[in-house]
C-alpha cells in the first residue's frame, strides 16, 4: 500500500473549513499536520495518531478563508508528517453543485465555457519542447484571455502538470477516464465491446490520484457512448464515484446519453450540427434531436404511420430538469497561414512537420489559389468568426443550456483545416481580435434576438435585449444605452437609454426591448446596432451586431423590355415595369439553351440568374441539363469538420455591386442570396476569369470518404475549387453577366435579394457594362455541351448532409442514401410542383 494513497482533503465552503482523511500506513504511530497560506504562514496545525490501516480523520477551520475561484484561485498547502515520511498537497476551498438547470461553483451560478483538448483530433503535442508546466501555462493563459473557464479532456486524463497549472491559474477541468481504443469509429461503439468497458480498478485509482486538485470539476466515462442508461455497470460506476468523491460532478458520456437517465449530475448533448442562422437560428432552443439517443426507461418517443411520407407524426416533447451543456459547438473551418507555420516547424519541430503543409502548397498552386491565398485566408477567418459569434451567442441565449464545449481553442497539427483561435503552437491567429471575441464570451454578456439582419427602409424592428450574467464584480444597477449608426461614416441615426437595470440576479434574462424604425435611404447601408451597460463613466459590458438596410423603391427601376425566361421567379410582381418582349436587347433567364446563344450571337445582352434543378438532385429527380454549367449546391453556413463547401468569400470592387453594401467579404447580408444557391465551379472553365465575388472552398478532405473509399488524403476534385457567385464575360459580340445567387426571394420581397437584383439590372442596362474577359460563343457553347454530356461529380457523403439541411444529425437512413447517391443508385421522387 502506497504512503497515504487515499489522502483526501474535503472542503467545507459553508463553514470555511476542511476535513482531511487517509488510511494509516505502518506501525502504530503519531504524527502532525499543518496548513500554510499563500504567504507560507502557518494558519492551522495539530497532532494525529492511529494504527496501521486505520482511517484517520481530522478537520479544521481555515482562518480568513479565501475561496478558490476561477478569478481568484487561492491555494493552501497541507503538510502531513506520518511514520517518518512527509506528504505535501495543495488544495483549494471550493464546491461544485447543481440547482435545477444551473451549475454552481461555491453555491453561485456559473456558465461553463469549455474547450476541448486530449484526443489527437483536438489537440497538439508540445511542439516548442517547453517544460510541461510552461506548455500547459501557455495554453491556459490564452484560454482565459479569450474568456474560457473549463477544459474538457476528450478520452484522456492530462498530465499532473496540467492540473497543477489549472489549480494555480484558475480554470476547471473535465476528464474522461475511459481510454481511447483504435480509430474514431471504433471509439463510438457500444459499451459492451471488448476493450471499451471501464476498468473499475483503474477508475478508482484515478479518482484517488486526482481528487485533491481544486480545478477538477467533472469525472466522465468517455465520449459519445451509446445507450449508457440501460447498462447496469454504468450505474455501478456512478455509485462508486459518489462514494470515493462526493464533491465532484459525474457524467457517464459526453453526448449520446438517453435524456431520462437519472444518475448523472448534468448532461452534455448534441444540440445540432445545423448552423445557427436562417431556418436553424433557434437550434439551441429545442431538444428534438435528443430523441435520436432514445429513452432508457422505454418511453415511446415518436409515433407515425410512415417513415418516408407520413400522414401524421407525434413527437414527444423533452423537458430537462438538470443542467445541460452543448456538445462540441462551433467547429468551423478556416485556412492555415502556411508560410508562418512552415517557419515555426522549421524552427521548433522540423521532425514533426505535418505532411499537409507542403501538400496544401502544391494543391494551392495546382488550383490557382496561390494567386489569392492571402485573401482566401482572410476571407475564411472572417466567415469563421461570424460562425463563432452566431454559435456562442445562440448557446448563451438558450433557455435550455448552462454552457458549452467549444471545438476548438487551438488547431491540431494533424489536420489541414484550422479550427481554433490559436495555432498548434498556442499562438493566437493574427486575424483574431480578443476584444471582439470577449463581447460574446465573457462572464457577463449582452445578447440580442436578431433572427433577421436585413430589412427595408422605414421598417420597424423589434429587438429584445438579454443579459447572460455570471460576473461577481459588477455593481447592483447599471444604465442601458443603445446606438444605431452607419458602419462606414459612423453617423448615429438612432440612440436611446434606460436607467436602473438591475444586476443583482445571475443567469439569463431579458432586460429590455428596443423598437427601431429604420432610416430612409437611397442606397443600401450597413448599420451597427450596439448596446452597452454603464456605471458612471465606466462601460461594464457591450456588444454589437451588423444590420443592413435597403431602399424599398421598386419604381426606381426604369421601364424596360426584356426577354424574360425564368422558371421559379415572377419578377413582374414587384417590377411591373419590366415587360416581356421577344425582340428585346436584354434577356433575363436562369439556364443555358439555344435562345441564349442566339441572343449572344446577335450581339445582345444576357443576365443569367443561373438556377437549375439538377444542382439539387440529391433532393429530387430531374433531367440533366444539355448545356450544363458546373455548380455546387451552396448554403450560407460554415464548413464544419469536413462537411460543406463554404469557407467565406471575397468581393472585387465592381460597379455591378454598387447598390449592395459590403466590406469586401461574405457576411450575413448575403443569406437570402447564398442559402440554396448554385455556386459556380470554374475549375476547368476554358478561359481564366476573375470572379466579381469569389467563393472560398474548403481545404479539408472528407475523412469518412478517405476511410470508406480509400481515397487520397487530399482530393482536388472536392477541395480548393475555384468558385464564383458572380462574373461577367464578353461572348463573341454579346455580353453575359452570370450569377449563381438565389433570386427566388424576389417572389416575396426579400430585401437583400431585391437590392442585389436592382443593382445588377442597373449595371447591365447602363453604360458601364464592359466585361474584360473574352470567350468565343463556340468555345462557351462547346464547353457547356461537353459538361452536359459528361458524368457529374457527386458531392461526398458529409457535404450532402450539409447541403440537404434537413436533419439535426446524420441518421442511418441518411448514410445509406448518401452512399447510393455517390453510386448513382439513389431513387428520388420527382420535384413537386
Amino acid at each position: 500500500m502506497d504512503f497515504l494513497y487515499d489522502l483526501f482533503v474535503v472542503p467545507d465552503v459553508e463553514n470555511r473549513a476542511v476535513e482531511v482523511s487517509f488510511t494509516a500506513a505502518g506501525d502504530d504511530v503519531a504524527g502532525a499536520w499543518k496548513i500554510t497560506d499563500t504567504e507560507s504562514a502557518v494558519i492551522a496545525e495539530g497532532a494525529i495518531s492511529g494504527r496501521n490501516r486505520e482511517k484517520i480523520t481530522f478537520s479544521t477551520m481555515i482562518p480568513n478563508c479565501r475561496l478558490w475561484t476561477i478569478d481568484d484561485p487561492c491555494l493552501y498547502t497541507l503538510q502531513i508528517e506520518w511514520a517518518g515520511k512527509q506528504e505535501v498537497v495543495t488544495f483549494g476551498v471550493r464546491s461544485f453543485g447543481t440547482s435545477g438547470r444551473n451549475l454552481l461553483l461555491n453555491g453561485k451560478k456559473f456558465c461553463a465555457r469549455g474547450y476541448i483538448r486530449g484526443r489527437e483530433a483536438h489537440d497538439h503535442p508540445n511542439l516548442m519542447k517547453l517544460s510541461l508546466t510552461k506548455y500547459y501555462e501557455k495554453n491556459i493563459k490564452e484560454a482565459k484571455q479569450f474568456g474560457f473557464n473549463l477544459i474538457r479532456f476528450h478520452s484522456r486524463i492530462p498530465d499532473e502538470e496540467c492540473f497543477e497549472v489549472a489549480d494555480r491559474l484558475g480554470i476547471l477541468i473535465h476528464v474522461e477516464i475511459r481510454k481511447y481504443f483504435g480509430k474514431y469509429q471504433k471509439e463510438r461503439a457500444g459499451m459492451s465491446d471488448v476493450g471499451e468497458i471501464i476498468n473499475e480498478q483503474e477508475w478508482c485509482e484515478a479518482i484517488r490520484r486526482l481528487r485533491n486538485h481544486p480545478s477538477l470539476m467533472v469525472y466522465c466515462m468517455g465520449n459519445e457512448i451509446r445507450n449508457p442508461g440501460t447498462n447496469p455497470f454504468v450505474k455501478h460506476i456512478a455509485s462508486i464515484t459518489k462514494k470515493l468523491d462526493p464533491t465532484r460532478l459525474f457524467i457517464d458520456t459526453c453526448a449520446h446519453g438517453e435524456f431520462d437517465r437519472t444518475y448523472v449530475d448534468f448532461d452534455v448533448q448534441h444540440m445540432s450540427y445545423y448552423y445557427p442562422f436562417g431556418q436553424n437560428y433557434d437550434m439551441f432552443d429545442n431538444t428534438y434531436n435528443w430523441l435520436i439517443y432514445g429513452s432508457c426507461k422505454g418511453q415511446e418517443l415518436v409515433d407515425t404511420d410512415s417513415e418516408d411520407v407520413p400522414s401524421y407524426k407525434i413527437t414527444r416533447a423533452i423537458n430537462s430538469s438538470r443542467p445541460v451543456l452543448a456538445h462540441e459547438i462551433c467547429h468551423y473551418a478556416a485556412y492555415h497561414n502556411l508560410e508562418a507555420l512552415s517557419e515555426k516547424f522549421d524552427k521548433y519541430a522540423p521532425d514533426q512537420r505535418p505532411w499537409w503543409i507542403d501538400e496544401l502548397k502544391k494543391l494551392s498552386k495546382l488550383k490557382g489559389y496561390d494567386k489569392f491565398y492571402d485573401k482566401a485566408y482572410e476571407a475564411s477567418h472572417k466567415f469563421q468568426f461570424t460562425g463563432w459569434k452566431l454559435g456562442i451567442e445562440a448557446a448563451r441565449r438558450s433557455p435550455l443550456l448552462t454552457g458549452f464545449h467549444f471545438l476548438q481553442l487551438a488547431d491540431t497539427e494533424r489536420y489541414e483545416n484550422s479550427n481554433g483561435l490559436l495555432d498548434c503552437f498556442d499562438d493566437p491567429h493574427s486575424c483574431i481580435d480578443r476584444k471582439e471575441f470577449a463581447k460574446f464570451n465573457s462572464d457577463t454578456i449582452l445578447l440580442s434576438n436578431l433572427p433577421v439582419r436585413t430589412c427595408f427602409e422605414k421598417t420597424k424592428m423589434e429587438i429584445p435585449v438579454m443579459i447572460s450574467h455570471y460576473a461577481d464584480n459588477l455593481p447592483g444597477t447599471a444604465d442601458f444605452f443603445f446606438e444605431l449608426k452607419e458602419a462606414i461614416s459612423g453617423k448615429v441615426v438612432r440612440s436611446g437609454k434606460l436607467h436602473g437595470i438591475l444586476l443583482d440576479e445571475p443567469g439569463l434574462r431579458e432586460i429590455c426591448t428596443v423598437d427601431i424604425v429604420m432610416p430612409e435611404t437611397m442606397d443600401g447601408k450597413e448599420l451597427k446596432f450596439s448596446v452597452k451597460l454603464t456605471a458612471g463613466n465606466k462601460v461594464l459590458v457591450e456588444n454589437d451586431w451588423s444590420l443592413w438596410v435597403f431602399p424599398d423603391r421598386p419604381e426606381s427601376l426604369p421601364e424596360k423590355d426584356a426577354i424574360i425566361a425564368l422558371d421559379e421567379i415572377n419578377m413582374t410582381m414587384r417590377y411591373p415595369q419590366l415587360t416581356h418582349s421577344e425582340s428585346a436587347t436584354l434577356m433575363i433567364t436562369n439556364r443555358f439553351d439555344e435562345s441564349v446563344f442566339a441572343q449572344l450571337e446577335a450581339g445582345r445582352d444576357v443576365l443569367m440568374l443561373y438556377r437549375v434543378d439538377e444542382t439539387r438532385d440529391r433532393k429530387w429527380s430531374c433531367e440533366k441539363e444539355k448545356y450544363y454549367l458546373p455548380t455546387v449546391w451552396d448554403r450560407l453556413k460554415g464548413v464544419i469538420w469536413d462537411r460543406g463547401n463554404n469557407c467565406g468569400a471575397f468581393i472585387d470592387e465592381h460597379p455591378s455591386f454598387a447598390g449592395f453594401p459590403h466590406d469586401g467579404f461574405l457576411n450575413l447580408q448575403f443569406h437570402g442570396l447564398i442559402d440554396d444557391c448554385d455556386k459556380i465551379n470554374l475549375d476547368d472553365f476554358p478561359v481564366e476569369v476573375e470572379p466579381i465575388m469569389r467563393g472560398i472552398d474548403r481545404a479539408s478532405r472528407d475523412r469518412f470518404d478517405v476511410y470508406t473509399y480509400q481515397l487520397s488524403e487530399l482530393q482536388k476534385e472536392w477541395t480548393m475549387r475555384n468558385f464564383a457567385y458572380a462574373m461577367e464575360l464578353k461572348v463573341g459580340k454579346g455580353r453575359l453577366f452570370l450569377s449563381g445567387f438565389n433570386f427566388t426571394g424576389l417572389n416575396n420581397d426579400k430585401p437583400e435579394v431585391c437590392a442585389m437584383f436592382e443593382s445588377l439590372l442597373k449595371y447591365v442596362t447602363g453604360s458601364g457594362f464592359a466585361p474584360k474577359t473574352e470567350i468565343t460563343l463556340e468555345v462557351l457553347k462547346g464547353y457547356l455541351e461537353k459538361k452536359g454530356a459528361s458524368p457529374r461529380i457527386p458531392e461526398r457523403k458529409m457535404t450532402q448532409y450539409w447541403q440537404l439541411n434537413a436533419e439535426p444529425l446524420e441518421s442511418a437512413r441518411y448514410w445509406k442514401e448518401s452512399e447510393l447517391y455517390i453510386a448513382n443508385e439513389l431513387e428520388l421522387p420527382p420535384k413537386s410542383k
